[in-house]
């Protein structure tokens, strides 16, 4: 099922652009178990604008980031139970709690952190939405920037080297694999929780 979602989005992407990338990114943070990262950096990789990444990335993930919140805060716990695991949210609730509007805007500067992981759980606290859409916007484009140019720059390298759209495209598709493989394995979903772990105790 998770093969046939990766083929799906990396389709749309390729197929409709920066409008794809945009709607590629709302599913994403919604339902998808694919990381966000790999998508954003995967459309740098194969010939996608910088400056469109930024934008459509950036409210792609916002839109998702909106969506997830309220389907967070009219499901309630349960719901985020089911969906992402209950592992983190009491303690989310805390840091929220203590640092406000820092600690969504702290959380998604940090690419490693997963983007609908901190979308659910912040529809379980008590922080306020207008508080909540301002840290996600100032957080967002920033995000996709940092992750728009890893894509950007590996094929602009690429095309030094005299390697062209099509094998660049092939590249960009085993990166992307790589990603998802090792999210499904576990690795980078135990680097996050370090991570998480971390930020939450200060």
């Amino acid at each position: 099922m998770k093969n046939l979602i990766e083929t799906f989005l990396q389709s749309v992407i390729q197929s409709y652009g920066s409008f794809g990338l945009m709607f590629v990114m709302i599913l994403q943070t919604i339902i998808a178990p694919i990381p966000s990262e790999a998508m954003l950096m995967f459309a740098g990789a194969i010939g996608i604008k910088f400056f469109d990444i930024i934008l459509f990335g950036g409210l792609g993930l916002i839109i998702g980031a909106i969506i997830a919140f309220y389907i967070a805060r009219l499901g309630g716990k349960p719901i985020i139970a089911k969906l992402i695991g209950d592992k983190w949210i009491n303690r989310v609730d805390k840091w929220v709690e203590k640092h406000g509007i820092k600690a969504i805007i702290f959380t998604r500067l940090i690419p490693v952190i997963p983007f609908d992981l901190i979308s659910y759980m912040s529809g379980v606290t008590s922080l306020d939405f207008k508080y909540y859409l301002l840290a996600t916007i100032i957080g967002s484009f920033p995000r996709a920037l940092m992750l728009a140019a890893i894509g950007v720059t590996t094929k602009e390298i690429l095309s030094i080297i005299g390697l062209g759209l099509e094998l660049t495209i092939v590249l960009g598709v085993i990166g992307f694999i790589i990603l998802t493989y090792l999210d499904r394995k576990g690795y980078l979903s135990s680097f996050a929780n370090k991570i998480i772990e971390k930020v939450i105790k200060k």
